[in-house]
């Protein structure tokens, strides 16, 4: 059927809105075939449609819809158009198999999977190019190799500025300045006694800068140590 014929058809039994959504849908598919356009496809006569004050996309989907949807068919089918958007061909290939898919609700539903799984790839090679893995070469005894497991840094170590700032947290000045104190756990207590820092916190940040306890780091010392785990016999 012509669409002028189809439409007149389905304005005789529809109300006055549904009448002019129509005409708008109509007037769109007509401009698409006059400009030579073969994109029939509802997303894109929606989208027109609703800048004129026609029906949102939404509306033409709904089951309350067939007869723009009917109309639009009508017009591809006059015109040698299709009423699927066509992708580009240097899109993913992948999509192409999505759009055989005839059920909308399925092809949706794939849709959503292959974005969430384009997008988790996406993290995972993020991750992978900001993963720094230290391999240590360096040669040891057989009983190290069978008691310990060392652990070295990602990194080489910290700067001037950052030194400063961990020397500092946990220095007597700052202590004082702040009412607070240290126990013999490496907690740092504030003046009402109550633990603001948790056992071995002082310890961990002199470790961390290369001060032992009570004496200046040597001159070979790392600006981070090795951590190494004993393990059980």
């Amino acid at each position: 059927m012509h669409p002028d014929e189809l439409l007149e058809q389905l304005k005789a039994s529809a109300n006055p809105r549904k009448q002019k959504n129509l005409d708008h849908i109509h007037a769109v598919c007509r401009e698409q075939h006059e400009r030579g356009s073969r994109d029939f496809s509802v997303a894109t006569i929606s989208k027109i449609a609703q800048e004129r004050g026609g029906p949102v996309k939404s509306t033409i989907h709904n089951k309350t819809g067939d007869d723009f949807k009917g109309l639009i068919k009508a017009w591809a089918d006059h015109t040698g158009g299709v009423t699927r958007k066509v992708r580009k061909v240097s899109e993913n290939p992948v999509y192409a198999v999505l759009d055989k898919i005839p059920d909308p609700a399925v092809r949706a539903v794939m849709g959503a999977v292959l974005a969430e799984n384009k997008k988790l790839r996406g993290e995972v090679n993020l991750l992978k190019a900001n993963t720094e893995v230290v391999i240590d070469q360096r040669t040891m005894t057989t009983s190290q190799s069978k008691d310990t497991i060392q652990i070295l840094p990602a990194f080489t170590g910290l700067t001037d500025a950052q030194t400063q700032a961990l020397k500092h947290s946990v220095s007597e000045k700052l202590m004082v300045d702040e009412g607070w104190t240290q126990d013999d756990h490496g907690r740092i207590l504030n003046a009402k006694g109550r633990a603001i820092q948790k056992a071995g916190y002082v310890s961990a940040i002199r470790k961390i800068i290369g001060i032992a306890e009570g004496t200046k780091p040597a001159a070979s010392m790392s600006a981070i140590e090795s951590v190494q785990t004993v393990l059980p016999k």
